[in-house]
């Protein structure tokens, strides 16, 4: 059960247990106008323990929990109803956790058994209709209230549930944005590492100039990875398509991969431009890693209110395994409300298709 913190007044909580017993004013007050019998103060101070155990100890349950203090408190009220019509009042604690307590049918029925109790106790004379008309009709005006009160207490509880939902949902998807865009940054980055490096050792002696060159480039990759992998923690992360393009060709000019480029889309709404550029590098990075390609073609064009990003490669194709690069690929598809399609028929193609001015 969600805990909400009560309202407070004068140190007692408004809609906690203490401030109703303020009712039990009216149990006493004919005391004030008529000095009571021995008999009724002395049940009095002997059912009150029971009832202040009854009361507390069944005010904050839910369903069969609460039963025994209901029944106990009513008893009381009825007990007491014999000697004094004022004893009715009692019978609204019993009413207020009743309705409290119970959902659905048990509700209706504790709240017909009181009534139903009431009207036969009134029937053989064991108390007055006075007390009976009492029970009725502020029984039923105290039902109707915290029937009210718990309505809106459910709708609390659950807004407070929502929320609680909501915030972990937003955790979940926070740290799998950060996952993703890691994946793709320190793949794509590390391959183009390897690449350089091999080159660079490859050339070193004949073509130290070169070599230097190449060595210059991984350091570059490697501080500008590094910058990436900070904003992508930060939530600051928002690769363009012009940073995106630079590194593919680089990645794709290390492997010795001819690129075929093409870009009319125009401009784009920065989380998609963002999600296209890393879709773009990380279908990329899979090319050099496991195609076996010479060439590769990328495309991205607008089709009326669609973005259309292909990347075709003539490599081995072959089975798709789906593995965190193709899982991701997926998901920032899935998160702008556009679709991945992946085929490798002759090479593999990547097709994924964006709604323009999606949401992020």
């Amino acid at each position: 059960m969600v805990q909400i913190k009560r309202r407070r007044f004068l140190g007692l909580a408004l809609d906690g247990p203490t401030i109703w017993l303020s009712y039990l004013i009216m149990y006493v007050w004919p005391w004030f106008l008529e000095k009571p019998r021995h008999l009724d103060w002395q049940a009095s101070l002997a059912a009150l323990p029971v009832f202040l155990i009854a009361y507390y100890g069944s005010f904050d349950l839910r369903g069969r929990a609460a039963w025994p203090g209901i029944a106990v408190i009513a008893a009381i009220s009825l007990g007491l109803g014999q000697l004094t019509a004022a004893a009715s009042i009692i019978m609204l604690f019993a009413v207020m956790i009743a309705v409290q307590s119970q959902r659905g049918r048990p509700r209706y029925l504790w709240l017909g058994g009181l009534a139903a109790a009431t009207i036969l106790a009134v029937a053989i004379g064991w108390v007055s209709w006075i007390f009976g008309f009492g029970v009725l009709f502020f029984g039923g005006l105290a039902a109707a209230a915290t029937a009210a009160n718990s309505l809106l207490q459910d709708q609390t509880e659950e807004l407070i549930r929502a929320r609680a939902q909501a915030e972990a949902l937003a955790v979940m998807g926070e740290r799998e944005r950060i996952s993703r865009d890691l994946h793709d940054i320190v793949g794509h980055a590390f391959s183009t590492v390897v690449l350089k490096s091999d080159l660079a050792s490859r050339v070193i002696d004949g073509e130290p100039e070169r070599a230097r060159s190449e060595l210059e480039a991984i350091n570059a990759v490697g501080r500008e990875a590094l910058q990436e992998i900070r904003s992508a923690i930060r939530g600051l992360n928002q690769s363009t398509l012009i940073a995106a393009t630079g590194h593919v060709r680089a990645l794709l000019e290390a492997a010795d991969i001819q690129l075929t480029f093409s870009n009319t889309a125009g401009p784009l709404p920065p989380p998609l431009e963002h999600a296209v550029a890393m879709v773009m590098r990380e279908a990329v990075t899979n090319v050099v890693r496991h195609a076996g390609a010479t060439a590769c073609t990328i495309d991205i064009r607008r089709d009326h209110a669609t973005l259309c990003l292909e990347i075709r490669d003539d490599g081995r194709g072959g089975t798709i395994v789906f593995g965190n690069g193709l899982d991701g690929i997926s998901r920032r598809g899935g998160d702008l409300g556009g679709t991945v399609a992946i085929e490798a028929a002759q090479g593999v193609t990547v097709a994924a298709r964006f709604p323009v001015g999606a949401p992020s």
